[in-house]
């Protein structure tokens, strides 16, 4: 078994655990969708790790593979990342959330080299789904923005 997949097992198990208490806390309307999403991926992270189990053979030794997990590191497109992450987020609160999910798709899309026209499906795809399943199925209301909000 390796570390680096017994690690990621492990964390996201914690993640789990942490969101669904953080579930409990909403109203008991607000729960199901959470619950299930956050259920989903527990079931699934747990069937990769009885994955991992069966592919040991009865030997249950954990490998340490972390210097070769790093060796194809690309550190250039792991900060891009970060940092359109992290003002996308910034954005978000600016001037809302669908502007700003247009700007980051674009720019993530365009980043890496993505044709024009699968970015334009991608988009339309991507918000029409958004749209459809938090606006108006769920209606979770998403943020419109500071600056958006002083000019309406």
């Amino acid at each position: 078994m390796k570390k680096s997949e017994l690690s990621v097992v492990i964390f996201m198990l914690g993640f789990c655990a942490f969101f669904f208490y953080e579930t409990l806390q909403l109203p008991p309307a607000a729960q199901s969708y959470p619950k299930f999403v956050i259920g989903l991926l527990a079931v699934l992270t747990l069937m990769q790790l009885v994955k991992m189990a069966c592919s040991c053979h009865g030997h249950f030794t954990i490998v340490n593979d972390l210097p070769e997990v790093w060796t194809h590191f690309l550190p250039r497109q792991f900060f891009t990342f970060l940092i359109a992450s992290i003002l996308f987020f910034v954005l978000m609160v600016l001037i809302g959330f669908y502007p700003s999910a247009i700007l980051y798709l674009l720019f993530m899309l365009h980043f890496f080299h993505i044709e024009k026209k699968y970015m334009a499906i991608t988009l339309v795809v991507l918000m029409a789904l958004i749209y459809i399943v938090f606006s108006e199925f769920l209606s979770v209301p998403l943020p419109d923005g500071l600056l958006l909000e002083e000019l309406l």
